[in-house]
């Protein structure tokens, strides 16, 4: 049974615009003066869309999953299946960084894929310009049909269960939902149970405003974004541009060259991913996949 709870995000196509708009009559009224008729007509325009957020029920540790195989008719021990599963994930680093490609039946494949700054030209280019290594899995036949399987149930989102949870200890009998106790929702499709995703650093259970980080791709052909959601006050969410084959990744639309960079959140704010043809043509150049000489398809980043 997958819990989920329900969140209202903006779906405009000019969102970036409403944000910048959003920004100005904040700024404006900071300053006690009256914001600008154009930037309350262009937010009253904007729309949201109610769209589901997976809720977890419990963290499965190493240990919880070797005890639940020990379960499952295994002639082996707990113990010796976690030795196991330690040992399987120290050998799979092991093996992804000799650059190798981990494929494990129906689990999926593993590989890595490459982030860096750009350089004038190749000549130019080295190893001092890669800035990160990530793992990308595609998933195998057994988790590509989760949803034909699938159970859902309807929760209270974990910021409203806490200031559910705050009003009575304080006695209280009405719950202002439009603000509630930041609990650690993550609008990314998941719950961290203390703190927004994507790398965030949540508040831990007070109340703060809530801001959205809109990140969008400028061609989802070329490549993909994450990190968007709505965030509490002073959260720093990680966002990150991944290219597809083919191509690599450009700038964000405030001119920033990082494909991954920390944002801290004081206020709505929209970032574009622009991506452009690489060279290589999909050779794992800057933010591409390692090269694929048996002509698979790269598996996307997995975050």
């Amino acid at each position: 049974m997958i819990n989920y709870s329900i969140v209202m995000r903006s779906v405009n196509a000019n969102l970036f615009e409403i944000n910048q708009a959003k920004s100005r009559i904040k700024a404006a009224e900071k300053a006690g003066q009256a914001p600008s008729s154009e930037d309350v007509a262009l937010v009253a325009t904007e729309k949201q869309n109610a769209f589901a957020i997976a809720q977890y029920a419990d963290v499965m540790t190493i240990e919880k999953f070797a005890k639940h195989i020990a379960t499952h008719g295994c002639v082996y021990s707990r113990a010796d299946i976690s030795a196991i599963l330690y040992m399987a994930v120290d050998c799979m680093r092991e093996q992804l960084l000799e650059g190798k490609k981990i494929r494990l039946g129906d689990l999926g494949d593993f590989s890595v894929s490459l982030q860096s700054k750009g350089a004038e030209s190749a000549d130019k280019f080295s190893a001092q310009n890669i800035t990160g290594v990530n793992v990308n899995w595609e998933c195998g036949s057994e988790f590509k049909n989760l949803l034909a399987d699938a159970e859902f149930n309807l929760v209270a989102s974990r910021s409203a269960q806490a200031a559910v949870i705050k009003a009575i200890k304080a006695g209280e009998t009405v719950v202002d939902l439009n603000n509630p106790t930041d609990g650690g929702d993550n609008p990314d499709g998941g719950n961290n149970g203390g703190g927004n995703g994507s790398g965030t650093s949540g508040t831990g259970g007070n109340t703060s405003r809530q801001y959205t980080l809109s990140v969008t791709s400028a061609n989802t052909a070329q490549g993909t974004v994450s990190g968007g959601g709505t965030y509490s006050e002073g959260s720093r969410v990680n966002i990150t541009a991944t290219p597809k084959s083919g191509y690599q990744f450009d700038k964000w639309s405030d001119g920033n060259t990082q494909s991954t960079r920390t944002i801290n959140v004081t206020k709505n704010e929209s970032f574009v991913a622009q991506f452009i043809a690489s060279a290589g043509s999909g050779t794992g150049e800057q933010g591409g996949n390692t090269e694929n000489p048996g002509g698979e398809e790269n598996p996307p980043e997995f975050t």
